[in-house]
């Protein structure tokens, strides 16, 4: 992805408000997809001052990226840019502004620019999916790209591709955390009780980094909080002080208005002090 553009554009009053994120296609803007070619724009919108970050996912991987700059004195963060063949496949976007997540997370697809009156192929074998088809230069073939290969995100950073040996245990455990979190609502109950302890939240946190969760999200990280205080006997001493718990469980208290989860946080907090 060629980052074109990143600029702060004018318009929203510096209020305060709910963050809000859209992606529009600029080289076809009444076309509900995005073809490889195609340039996109991207707007974020939120209080002035706050930082914004970016959680990207392409094909099932996932980068929880930093802060990449902050909303302008109008209200708004923006950037642009065009779509390359080595962004082929299933994009999620979700952004955060100030510790919240922005109102709705961005699914979208990178097609190949095939022609509708030619022909067409395609193959898929795990993640990988593969088409060849027909394109105004010519019969191409598209794939997507394997997790060892690097990937770009919206801003222009670059996400070396996955080791497949090598790793050390820590990122094993940073690989197993994020399918929990990223996993369906409830599967997150797979952890095994009282394996963690304090660890698992000093793992989530270095896991998510700036990045806001949504509220299934939030939901399996106290399913996992629940597993991983549950049985203090099974717990090492170096992992039964709460301190990183509780201040992550306060984290994510303050960033979701939903009266509901956060009343499920409230008791994941009288759970874990009553260990």
């Amino acid at each position: 992805m060629r980052i074109l553009l990143l600029v702060g554009v004018t318009c929203l009053a510096v209020a305060a408000q709910a963050p809000v994120a859209r992606i529009t296609n600029a080289t076809r803007p009444s076309a509900p997809d995005f073809q490889i070619g195609d340039r996109f724009e991207i707007v974020v919108t939120g209080t002035a001052g706050q930082p914004v970050s970016v959680r990207t996912t392409l094909n099932g991987r996932t980068d929880w990226g930093p802060v990449i700059g902050r909303i302008d004195s109008n209200g708004r963060w923006s950037t642009s840019g065009q779509f390359e063949k080595s962004d082929f496949g299933d994009w999620s976007e979700v952004w955060t502004v100030g510790g919240r997540a922005a109102a709705s997370v961005l699914h979208f697809s990178v097609d190949p620019p095939c022609l509708e009156s030619g022909q067409r192929g395609m193959m898929a074998m795990s993640r990988i999916r593969a088409v060849t088809c027909d394109t105004a230069g010519g019969t191409r073939t598209f794939a997507t790209a394997s997790d060892t290969e690097p990937f770009r995100t919206p801003d222009g950073r670059v996400i070396p591709g996955r080791l497949r040996s090598g790793r050390t245990a820590e990122q094993f455990q940073m690989e197993f955390m994020e399918s929990l979190i990223l996993a369906p609502a409830g599967n997150a109950k797979i952890l095994r009780k009282g394996q963690l302890g304090a660890r698992a939240a000093a793992l989530i946190q270095n896991l998510i980094g700036e990045n806001a969760l949504t509220g299934d999200e939030v939901r399996n990280v106290l399913s996992i909080i629940h597993a991983a205080c549950e049985r203090p006997d099974r717990i090492a001493q170096a992992e039964k002080d709460p301190s990183a718990t509780l201040l992550l469980l306060r984290r994510l208290a303050d960033a979701t208005e939903q009266e509901s989860l956060k009343q499920d946080i409230a008791k994941t907090v009288a759970f874990v002090q009553a260990q």
